[in-house]
């Protein structure tokens, strides 16, 4: 069964942690880089990086980060005065220095990323949805924001009136992205946060275009208990005009999907015109996260 999953961070990484547990599965992630950066010279692409490490088993106890990794380099540059609060582990750090030499002699992103996961003995193709610069904007009451500023320095805080996705217009979609949404048997949205982490995604010319167009398209509420366990999903969608609980994350997905996937405690949340699947979609470990991929195929 060829399947596509759209991923953010944490908990699209999860999710696609337990599809590559299944058996018989031909798995690819389409990877969020709205949140990329350059931070210290460095080459960061949060999404991607927590999407590696996690299927690989070493993602940190937050869900991002390297497990057991240290900060000795971030530690000594409190010496030099440097603002340090986006935080780089050591190991971290090697990723995104080979990373940013790589682009830098010309590789693109989609050949870098294809090498790390490798580095990994990864077998899911990790691909993300362009090479070009595509970079999340937010507007808040202070003006806008890069998503570091607002996610990180201001600690996703800020009331969202507006986002928008520099650079989308010109973007293409990597190599192979359209090719295997357009060949699989199921697209599943993960249960990433919406606005932030899967519209830019979609926001990559024909990428929306061709997740409309497939005939078994899934999404995964991040809600449970109609709030988000962690970040500010919840809030955002609402501060951008799209209500409450799952009312919301279908409005985010309007025209694009057959059926909503909830947690149990929301199965009584109406969303009309709209089939939902009420499980437990709370992902602790590789086991509830396998166990909620087979659910989803066997949909």
């Amino acid at each position: 069964m060829k399947i596509v999953e759209l991923s953010g961070g944490v908990g699209g990484a999860r999710m696609a942690r337990g599809l590559a547990a299944l058996d018989g599965v031909d798995l690819t992630i389409v990877v969020n880089v709205g949140d990329d950066s350059d931070n210290l010279g460095l080459v960061v692409c949060p999404d991607l990086d927590t999407v590696v490490y996690t299927l690989a088993g070493m993602e940190g106890p937050q869900g991002w980060g390297r497990r057991d990794d240290t900060f000795a380099f971030n530690a000594e540059l409190e010496r030099f005065g440097v603002d340090n609060t986006f935080r780089i582990g050591d190991r971290d750090l090697a990723l995104k220095l080979y990373r940013t030499r790589e682009l830098a002699e010309s590789a693109s992103l989609t050949k870098v990323t294809r090498s790390i996961a490798s580095s990994f003995d990864l077998s899911t193709v990790v691909l993300p949805v362009t090479d070009d610069r595509l970079r999340t904007m937010v507007l808040t009451r202070s003006g806008w924001l890069t998503f570091q500023e607002y996610f990180v320095d201001r600690r996703h805080e800020d009331e969202v009136l507006e986002l928008r996705f520099e650079g989308s217009a010109d973007a293409r979609p990597a190599p192979g992205v359209i090719e295997a949404i357009a060949r699989a048997d199921l697209v599943l949205i993960g249960p990433s946060n919406p606005p932030l982490s899967i519209w830019p995604i979609l926001a990559v010319p024909g990428v929306r275009d061709a997740v409309r167009d497939h005939h078994n398209v899934l999404a995964v509420s991040p809600l449970i208990g109609r709030k988000t366990l962690k970040g500010p999903a919840d809030r955002v969608m609402r501060d951008l005009g799209h209500g409450d609980g799952n009312f919301a994350v279908a409005s985010c997905y309007e025209g694009l999907i057959r059926m909503l996937v909830v947690d149990s405690s929301d199965e009584a949340d109406d969303v009309a015109g709209l089939e939902l699947f009420a499980t437990n979609t709370l992902i602790t470990d590789l086991d509830a996260g396998a166990r909620l991929a087979a659910e989803l195929v066997r949909l």
